[in-house]
């Protein structure tokens, strides 16, 4: 029993880390392909007004894909540590799921939460690929910072990049010294 339950632990880390292990280009088309117009699921978004492609739940989805792994790998293992005493204490106690994880899970979790959240941002304000695929920058649109830069680049409009570039190393080095 035990070690089936380890097993289904390796998979779900396997799955956390998936992200990680997969080019940003190919998590971009991957949610092309699911939520493009022609995709499993896009022509139905598209129908009831909630195009995913082109459009801002894009970018979303694609960032959160390409970060969510900073978030669970410091969260995994400081969870992991704590055990699930205390939160069981609670349950028996008649406590509800949203009180235990309010009074007990999230206080015990806060400062690793708020490590992987600051990671999470620095990576996904330079985040490219995935973007890039999802978005199709779209001046005023679905343009990042990152995609700004790339088209002021190619316009040689030098000046434009290097700045942008440079905000965006300087926003990211704040977020990862703030976050240490």
């Amino acid at each position: 029993q035990r070690r089936r339950s380890q097993c289904a632990g390796d998979g779900l880390v396997a799955l956390i880390d998936l992200p990680l292990t997969v080019s940003p280009v190919v998590a971009g088309l991957s949610i092309v392909l699911v939520y493009g117009t022609r995709g499993l699921w896009g022509q139905w978004l598209v129908d009831h007004g909630l195009p995913v492609v082109f459009a801002w739940p894009g970018v979303v989805i694609a960032t959160v894909f390409v970060t969510f792994p900073f978030v669970a790998r410091e969260l995994i293992p400081l969870m992991q540590e704590q055990g699930s005493g205390e939160e069981e204490a609670a349950v028996v106690l008649g406590a509800s799921g949203w009180q235990v994880f309010r009074r007990i899970t999230l206080p015990n979790v806060r400062w690793g939460l708020l490590y992987g959240v600051m990671l999470c941002t620095a990576r996904a304000m330079g985040e490219f690929g995935a973007v890039s695929v999802v978005s199709g920058p779209i001046r005023g649109s679905t343009n990042t910072i990152p995609l700004h830069v790339e088209i002021l680049y190619n316009e040689y409009q030098l000046a434009g990049a290097f700045a942008g570039a440079s905000l965006l190393s300087l926003l990211t080095i704040g977020t990862v010294v703030g976050a240490s």
